[in-house]
């Protein structure tokens, strides 16, 4: 589900009052959480990785040039702090074994099986594409990647989650009218 915001409220944000800033937060704080928990794979980091991303937004907002691209910046700045925290994390820490039972209702527990056994770099394209709805242009812009870099990610990443998934790994191709592909 992507951040859906409302321009003015970005805008009025943009201005530093506290009760707008505030409002952005609350509308944001889901979807932050949400996409540090894909990357984390855990409820405590994806808490503490969205916390920062949402202190860097309430410290920056005024800072965004077009509130047109306020949806791929701040999922650039989520996805920043949670590959950070996890690099940190796997200094100090053994690598995580499994996935916690405790999953989105919404998901599937093999779909996040599959997902954790995943590199990072295709996990985060994918995340960022099919349980977050952002275009390979604007998973580039979030990643500071090449467009084609994500095309390719996502295909590689496809391929390796049909066995994995089976008849579910359809899914993640199936095109919509508009020729745009979608998860279900």
């Amino acid at each position: 589900m992507a951040i859906l915001v409302p321009r003015d409220l970005i805008e009025r944000a943009r201005t530093g009052e506290p009760d707008d800033i505030e409002e952005l937060l609350r509308a944001t704080w889901p979807h932050a959480y949400r996409l540090a928990r894909a990357i984390l794979g855990e409820d405590q980091p994806a808490q503490d990785a969205a916390q920062e991303a949402c202190i860097i937004l309430y410290r920056t907002i005024a800072e965004l040039r077009d509130t047109n691209a306020f949806r791929t910046w701040f999922y650039r700045i989520v996805v920043r702090e949670a590959s950070e925290l996890k690099r940190r994390r796997s200094r100090t820490e053994p690598p995580l074994q499994s996935v916690s039972d405790d999953v989105d209702y919404n998901t599937s527990i093999d779909v996040w099986r599959a997902l954790a056994s995943l590199p990072q770099h295709l996990r985060d394209v994918v995340v960022l594409r099919y349980f977050e709805d952002l275009s390979s242009r604007e998973i580039a812009c979030a990643l500071r990647i090449p467009d084609g870099t994500v095309r390719f990610r996502l295909m590689i990443a496809r391929r390796r989650l049909r066995p994995l998934l089976g008849v579910n790994a359809d899914h993640f191709a199936r095109k919509t009218d508009e020729g745009q592909l979608h998860a279900i």
